[in-house]
């Protein structure tokens, strides 16, 4: 088992450090873009204090991550890998956080780094751990004041109380005071579920524990400490600065309540989406928390967890604006639900339900690998899909059956990634476009984001961004043009080089997705990207 755990461990640095270094992310996330664009090029201006976004102060996010990303490109030079390296360093220390959190409440040691190795390899840390993103450090920061506040708990010392307070209030520099809006919603689920009582159809208040745990009501200013010191020097000694907040309060983030509508569903398949591959054993396990009334020793932290994952996620459903990443901070404590109801991994993986959904998923990406042409994500589906169906049919030792899931469980998404989104990821930009780096390019697109893009992956090139309809004022200058639209390039400009696109926001019937997938023509998912060069003029 040793053995088996420290194989999987490398596999997963192996695969972060894959993942860092390439552009074209395999899980992107578009913000990623302006986020590596701000810190690039506030280093560039020089605008260290007050990041920069194209030439004027970014107000759309507070500047810890920013401020992180730059350092790191100080000190290991401006790449990708530089700069995802701030989400790894988070990353990381989540991970540690979760094995003390478990060692902490009685459980082995095994069981320990089973939590950190399955929290390491779910699509929320495969995707936001390899990501400039602000959804990793949430993580952290939330992780970090209910490892202080368990502490606390248990040790009754303050420093704990005080010390996660004041460092969580450092995550405001994030996403703003959002994080204290998840602080205090954790706090009132730890209330309600001490201080009310249901006995014999009567409802009474305990309110006493307000008194005996007074302290974390007082420890809760300490979280204001960093936030109002940036306000502060933001209002009075930035020329910018009440702009800068009038922006971000307003606009940013009220703003989110004018906006389009999107369906509340987005948000509930936050929860099943980030939670791949072990949704289905995760899932029963919170449902049977619910319903089952077995007192644990670590029963009110359960209560309080189930408590708060119903307001957060009720919280993210009033905005108009419903992102599934929303969720992403929450998704720790699902996985500490196993040692708070004092119950090991082996139980929660080995459910029928999971065998089966995870020898079904094995089973449709060998159909996949058979319509997309792919023979490796063949092999290899169909061996995991023997394995899988022989854990629980042939395996007469139960320990040989848990090592056989277990394996196959955290193989998935690895496999999906190399074997499945590298083979059909889009060109490389810096390849199709290695002999003009040095050269002025106007980028043609119907997002700012798209020449963003570009300019991040082309460090060397001017970039220049056009909308269709203007690229006669816009690219009149440059030598290049990067076409990602279907609309009429100037005639001065030579079409020198294409190349495809994965379309995002397809607009197809089923019938057409069907008749393209049995045909084999990957052309009515891509776009066509066209590159273009000024003719010489005599």
């Amino acid at each position: 088992m040793a053995f088996l755990v420290s194989s999987l461990f490398l596999i997963l640095v192996f695969m972060m450090g894959t993942i860092i270094g390439s552009p074209d992310a395999p899980f992107p996330q578009g913000d990623e873009i302006m986020h590596i664009r701000s810190v690039r090029e506030s280093l560039q201006i020089g605008s260290v204090l007050i990041p920069s976004l194209s030439g004027l102060p970014n107000p759309y996010k507070p500047p810890l991550l920013f401020w992180m990303g730059m350092a790191s490109d100080q000190i290991f030079g401006m790449s990708y890998v530089s700069e995802r390296l701030v989400s790894i360093c988070f990353g990381t220390g989540s991970l540690l956080l979760l094995y003390r959190l478990v060692m902490e409440m009685g459980r082995s040691r095994s069981e320990a780094v089973l939590t950190s190795l399955l929290f390491g390899f779910s699509f929320l840390s495969l995707k936001f751990f390899g990501l400039l993103m602000m959804e990793g450090p949430m993580v952290f920061f939330l992780l970090i004041y209910f490892y202080c506040f368990y502490l606390y708990q248990k040790t009754k010392k303050l420093s704990y109380l005080f010390s996660g307070s004041f460092l969580s209030g450092i995550g405001y520099l994030l996403k703003g005071p959002i994080l204290h809006v998840y602080l205090i919603l954790f706090l009132f689920s730890y209330f309600y579920v001490k201080l009310i009582r249901f006995r014999k159809g009567k409802l009474s208040f305990q309110w006493k524990h307000i008194f005996q745990e007074k302290w974390i009501v007082y420890s809760f200013a300490l979280t204001a400490i960093i936030p109002l010191f940036w306000i502060l020097f933001l209002y009075f000694y930035v020329p910018s600065g009440k702009d800068l907040l009038r922006f971000f309060f307003i606009t940013e983030n009220m703003g989110k309540f004018y906006s389009a509508n999107q369906p509340g569903l987005r948000i509930w398949l936050g929860w099943v989406l980030y939670t791949v591959p072990f949704t289905i054993p995760l899932l029963q396990l919170v449902w049977n928390s619910i319903t089952q009334k077995i007192q644990t020793k670590h029963q009110t932290y359960v209560q309080t967890v189930l408590v708060f994952f119903l307001l957060v996620t009720s919280l993210h459903l009033l905005p108009n604006r419903k992102d599934p990443y929303y969720v992403t901070p929450f998704i720790s404590f699902i996985f500490l639900l196993p040692a708070m109801k004092g119950i090991s991994w082996q139980s929660v993986l080995m459910t029928k339900a999971n065998q089966i959904s995870l020898l079904l998923v094995y089973f449709l990406l060998v159909i996949l690998s058979m319509f997309v042409r792919l023979p490796y994500l063949f092999g290899i589906s169909l061996l995991f899909t023997v394995l899988v169906a022989s854990s629980f049919c042939f395996f007469q030792k139960r320990d040989h059956q848990w090592k056989g899931i277990l394996f196959s469980q955290l193989s998935l998404l690895p496999i999906v990634i190399f074997f499945l989104l590298r083979p059909m990821s889009d060109p490389d930009l810096r390849i199709q476009t290695k002999e003009i780096q040095q050269e002025s390019i106007c980028v043609v697109a119907e997002n700012p984001w798209t020449a963003m893009d570009a300019q991040n992956k082309l460090q060397n090139a001017k970039i220049q961004f056009s909308l269709p309809l203007t690229i006669d004022e816009n690219c009149r200058n440059t030598q290049y043009l990067i076409n990602y639209t279907k609309g009429k390039v100037p005639n001065e400009f030579t079409p020198i080089k294409s190349w495809f696109h994965w379309t995002q926001h397809l607009d197809l019937d089923f019938p057409t997705v069907v008749t393209s997938l049995l045909k084999m023509d990957s052309k009515k998912f891509q776009t066509e990207i066209t590159l273009w060069k000024r003719e010489e003029t005599k």
